[in-house]
This record gives C-alpha cells, sequence and structure tokens, in this order.
C-alpha cells in the first residue's frame, strides 16, 4: 500500500526539530488541523498508552474546526476509523488500555496501542480536571480562557514519568510538553499566545512581528504586480527579510512560528491566495489569511472590556457532539456552522433583533437577541444582556436592489430554523433614501422589509424618534453601558467567533475632539481614505442606531451618568 502524505514548510520544520513546546500562529490554508493530525502521529508512535489532552473553547469548535481535518490527515497516513482508532465511543476489548483509567469514552478517540486524546470544552467547567495527561494540544488559542486553562488543564500534565519521563529506559523528549495553534488574535485578550514568541528578541534581538507584518505587506503588494522583473526582485527581498525571523529553538527548548498561505505555496499555488484577496474582504484576508498583527488604536470609542464582554462558546455542543456520533463522525461542518439551530447563544422561541447600515460601498445587518443570561459568566441575569449575536454583510455590484435582496437572503437562510418569526427592524434614516438609478423605486427599508416579509418573517420596524443624536450622546450612552454600573442599563456583550468583524470594528473607531464635543471618527469611510469599507466604522455604526434607539432615552442631560473623558491630558 502506497502512501503520500505532504507537509508545509512550518509542519516541517516542527517535525524535524521536534521541540517539546510548540506554539504555531497560522493563517487560513496553512493547515493547523493537518498538523494537529500530525501531532496526534507522533504521540501514537512516541508514547502508546498515554493521554493527551486536546483542549477547545467547545465540543462543537472541536468538532466542526478541527477533528474533521486531523482525522482526514490520519486517514491519508494509513489509520482506519474503526480499525486502529474509534471515536468518543468504548474502544474494542482488545484495544490497549492507557496507563491511566479512563472510566467514561464520551469524549475520547481511543487508539489500539492504548494511545489516547481527551476532547476537553472550556464551556463545560471541569471537563479538564482530574485527569493525568502526557501531552497538551490547544486549538485556537486566541479564544481560549487563559485563567481557566491554567487552573484546569495544565496542571494536570504531569503523568507518567517512569514510562515516559527521565526515569523511563527511553525517554521520550517531548514528553509533557505542548502543541498550541491558532489564528492571529485579533483583539488583546487572545494576544497571551503572542508572550511565546518574546524569546527571540531575548536570545537574539529580532523584533519578529514588525518584521513580519513588514514581509505581510509585501506580499499583499506582490499579489498586485504583472512585470516578471519587479515580481522578482519583490521575492528575493521578502526571502531576505524571512531569513531574520528564521524561526529557532529557544533555549528551553520552545519553538515559535507564525506562517501564512505563502508558506504552502506547492500546495495551495498563488492563483489560490489571488482568489482569496479578490473575494475576502479586505480585513479578513489581512488577519485570517495573511497572519498580519493588528493592534487596537488608541482613544477608542468604545472602552470594550474583552474580558467580561466578549464571549466565544457561542455553538450547542451537545446538539453537535450527538449529530456526530449518530453519523459516526461523517458529518458536514459546513451544514452545523450554516445554521442557527447550533448556535447556542441564539434562542429560537426568542425574537431577533436586526439594525441595517445602508452605504454605497457596504451593506450590512448587526443581529442581536436579548436575553437574561451572560454568555461570558454563564450565569442568569437580572438585568437584560443585549447580545450581539451575528453579522451579514454584502458589497455592491451596481444594483442595491439585487444588493438588499442578497443580504435579507443571507440572514433569511441561516435563521431558516428559528421558531419564533417576530423580527425587529431597527432602521438606519439613511435607508429611507430611493435608489436615484430606478425610476420609482422603494426606499431601502421598503425593500428590506418587503424581501424579510418574503421570508417568512413578521417585521416590526423601531426608529428613535427625531433627529440624528450628535455622536457625544451616543458616548455618553455606550460607554454608560460598557461600564456596567447602572442596573437601569442593559448589560452588552458580543459573540467574539460570529461577529469578529464587528469587534474589529468597534476595537478600531477612534474618538476626537470637534469644537468641544466628542465625535467618532469617521473618515475611513470617504472615498479615497485608502481604508477599504470592511475595514471602517460601518459596523460599529450599526450597533450604535440600536443601542441607541432601545437606550437612547436614558441619557439625562441634567444629573444623568455623563463619563469624565481625558483628552489631551485635560478632563471634558
Amino acid at each position: 500500500m502506497n502512501l503520500s502524505v505532504s507537509a508545509t514548510k512550518s509542519q516541517i520544520l516542527g517535525l524535524m526539530l521536534c521541540p517539546k513546546y510548540h506554539v504555531s500562529v497560522e493563517g487560513r490554508g496553512t493547515g493547523k488541523s493537518f498538523d494537529i493530525g500530525f501531532t496526534m502521529d507522533k504521540i501514537v508512535r512516541a508514547m502508546p498508552r498515554s493521554i493527551t489532552a486536546i483542549t477547545g473553547k467547545t465540543y462543537g469548535q472541536l468538532l466542526t474546526n478541527t477533528l474533521p481535518s486531523s482525522l482526514k490527515l490520519l486517514g491519508k497516513m494509513g489509520y482506519v476509523k474503526d480499525g486502529n482508532f474509534v471515536v468518543c465511543k468504548r474502544p474494542p476489548s482488545w484495544f490497549k488500555s492507557p496507563y491511566e483509567q479512563i472510566n467514561r469514552y464520551d469524549n475520547i478517540i481511543s487508539f489500539s496501542n492504548g494511545a489516547c486524546f481527551a476532547l476537553i470544552s472550556q464551556s463545560e467547567k471541569g471537563s479538564g480536571r482530574g485527569k493525568n495527561i502526557d501531552f497538551e494540544i490547544m486549538d485556537e488559542a486566541l479564544t481560549i480562557n487563559k485563567e481557566q486553562y491554567d487552573y484546569e488543564v495544565s496542571p494536570a500534565n504531569r503523568g507518567n514519568n517512569e514510562y515516559f519521563g527521565p526515569r523511563s529506559a527511553n525517554p521520550v523528549s517531548f514528553h509533557h510538553g505542548f502543541k498550541y495553534s491558532t489564528s492571529m488574535p485579533p483583539t488583546k485578550a487572545g494576544r497571551w499566545i503572542l508572550d511565546y514568541a518574546k524569546y527571540y528578541e531575548e536570545e537574539k534581538g529580532i523584533n519578529l512581528f514588525s518584521v513580519w507584518n513588514r514581509i505581510v505587506k509585501m506580499q499583499i503588494e506582490l499579489l498586485k504586480l504583472t512585470d516578471p522583473r519587479q515580481f522578482a526582485d519583490a521575492w528575493n527581498e521578502i526571502i531576505r527579510l524571512k531569513h531574520k525571523i528564521q524561526p529557532f529553538l529557544s533555549r528551553e527548548g520552545l519553538l515559535f512560528t507564525c506562517s501564512n498561505a505563502f508558506d504552502n505555496l506547492e500546495n495551495l499555488g498563488l492563483s489560490y491566495i489571488r482568489r482569496e484577496y479578490q473575494k475576502q474582504p479586505y480585513l479578513t484576508f489581512l488577519i485570517e489569511v495573511m497572519n498580519y498583527l493588528f493592534d487596537k488604536v488608541e482613544d477608542c470609542f468604545y472602552s470594550i472590556n474583552e474580558e467580561k464582554q466578549i464571549y466565544y462558546a457561542s455553538d450547542q455542543s451537545k446538539m453537535i457532539m450527538d449529530l456526530a456520533k449518530e453519523t459516526n463522525f461523517d458529518y458536514k461542518p459546513e451544514d452545523i456552522l450554516g445554521s442557527s439551530i447550533y448556535d447556542r447563544d441564539c434562542n429560537p422561541s426568542v425574537p431577533l433583533e436586526i439594525v441595517p447600515d445602508w452605504g454605497s460601498a457596504i451593506c450590512l445587518f448587526s443581529v442581536s437577541q436579548t436575553r437574561n443570561f451572560d454568555f461570558v459568566s454563564g450565569l442568569t441575569t437580572q438585568q437584560e444582556v443585549h447580545n450581539i449575536i451575528n453579522e451579514f454583510f454584502v458589497k455592491p455590484d451596481g444594483n442595491s436592489n439585487v444588493l438588499i435582496k442578497e443580504l435579507c437572503a443571507k440572514f433569511s437562510d441561516h435563521y431558516r430554523k428559528h421558531t419564533n418569526r417576530e423580527l425587529h427592524y431597527y432602521k438606519d434614516k439613511y435607508g429611507d433614501s430611493r435608489n436615484p438609478n430606478i425610476v420609482k423605486s422603494k426606499t431601502y427599508n421598503q425593500l428590506a422589509v418587503e424581501y424579510l416579509t418574503a421570508a417568512g418573517w413578521t417585521v416590526i420596524e423601531h426608529e428613535h424618534p427625531g433627529m440624528e443624536p450628535p455622536q457625544s450622546d451616543k458616548y455618553v450612552l455606550i460607554n454608560s453601558i460598557l461600564k456596567e454600573d447602572n442596573p437601569e442599563l442593559p448589560l452588552f456583550r458580543i459573540n467574539g467567533t460570529r461577529c469578529r468583524y464587528t469587534l474589529i470594528s468597534m476595537n478600531n473607531a477612534m474618538v476626537k475632539e470637534y469644537d468641544g464635543q466628542l465625535k467618532k471618527d469617521k473618515s475611513s469611510e470617504r472615498r479615497g481614505s485608502g481604508v477599504l469599507p470592511e475595514e471602517a466604522t460601518h459596523f460599529s455604526d450599526a450597533v450604535d442606531k440600536i443601542l441607541w434607539t432601545k437606550y437612547g432615552v436614558m441619557v439625562k442631560r441634567d444629573g444623568g451618568d455623563f463619563i469624565p473623558v481625558r483628552m489631551g491630558g485635560k478632563t471634558l
């Protein structure tokens, strides 16, 4: 039987250097889940009868994003499901048992030589405690609560020194090590993972991410070049810069690697990257494909507390696990990701709330649901919780009416199984304009309501009274909500997985002073600004609209909750 498995440069580096600790920050198309498959194979071969923890934010994340590709790689390497290994069920009697006793196999992948992998979900508190493990694997580390992980999982990485450690006849160099894999964290809550790269500067004086971002910018320019000589010159300069940040093992045996789709050109081809560049929203392409480190601006309009107000455990893990078991793990992850019935933060019996932002460069829906449940703490609340649970957007193709229909179809398709068909529509007043290119055109809002009604929704329209409020009033209201010290105002939570673009938009909206008033800097929306619509403040505007329409009456000008703001060294 002839088997052929290819590996990317980053994967080959990890396999050749065999580090005890490996942290890889990788964009789409680099094979993160395949790399975990390589790690699993290495562990099975070197540590039979061991237990390895595979931690994700939720079981759903592991089952839809990690395991399908990891198990696919093992299949390419000759492993046979229900032959060499079984997934989340009691193994056959002829399988060897791990050194540490396992009583339940609901979340265990078992191999015939006794090596086991325990799936650990942070949304199931305590699932990582009580086991003595030999190695740690973590997927999408940017979503992980580091404090919880350090309390539950890391201390368990302590077992079986007599079999694999220094007291054994054949010590395994990576025993009690870890493999952490993630895409580039877009917010500071996940930036702890980047601390592992500090040894580059400490040991060799290399400012890794400064050079890396320069490489990414040059790679993007490379996509635009058509002249062969210019292309060759740029390519050679990129190679020169890459030599400056050549990965190496730290003194403690740590390997930190950073890669993007260009590191997998042999398998993807340059045409794939060019296609993604044309197809993807620019900021999504920049962060998720090219792995660019994007920093939050200073003087941000929104004082978001990322630990308290952003959640990632947003899928129905039990439903996904049940589906996986019913299909013997032969399911299509896209079917799960494309239906709201698997969204943990969406109650199908509670109405949805949407707010559009209609523009010439981008049209979008921000989707919310008001509950009395905090998805960060996992507790019911007395206060209302305004949850931003999803986002949809489309870009113009010359016909705005078609654009509106496409946006409404995207939303309705994802929520096609939502049982409560009451939909609260918070109007964008710009949407009361008509398309100037079409005779007797209906307004954007009218068309949207028609399309949504035709899709089976009972649309209830809302709009704030009077003229558009000044940005300073919105600033006061929204930051009063974010401070969470007024029980009359709602709590604010945002789904950091599905609403990453909204989150980036809010984190990069600057506050400026104009004529003594605080305003949001919306210069990114102007034509010729050099900022594409996906980078601009449109998504944050949608959040402003719904919060102001629902709660704006609570901003009091006399004795109210105005926030002292410091700008330029003085209090306003």
